[in-house]
């Protein structure tokens, strides 16, 4: 496990804000380490994916799975299926929290 990150206090408290869920869902998870169990970090990550990033972009998922058209994925850049999956590795999108992710 990698070593805890100390950081300023009002960084931190400007990280853990409940407007920014997903930020405050990375930052206990991946700054502060807390365990997977942690009710925080699990609160922390069911409001990630029903009002932060994740939720927006999973609502623009169409219900069979792809994003703005069937196929390979990649076009149209940035907002087709390839793109959004790699938006949503990179925001910590979790199948337990929303089982649209495993779609």
């Amino acid at each position: 496990m990698p070593s805890k990150v100390e950081l300023d206090e009002q960084l931190l408290d400007w990280l853990l804000e409940d407007e920014t869920p997903d930020a405050r869902y990375l930052t206990l998870r991946d700054l502060l380490h807390r365990h997977p169990d942690d009710s925080e970090l699990t609160a922390a990550c069911a409001a990630a994916h029903e009002r932060g990033e994740i939720a927006a972009v999973l609502n623009a998922m169409h219900s069979d799975g792809y994003w703005v058209k069937p196929g390979a994925g990649y076009a149209p850049k940035y907002h087709g299926t390839v793109w959004s999956i790699i938006l949503l590795a990179q925001l910590g999108a979790s199948v337990e929290c929303d089982v649209r992710v495993q779609r």
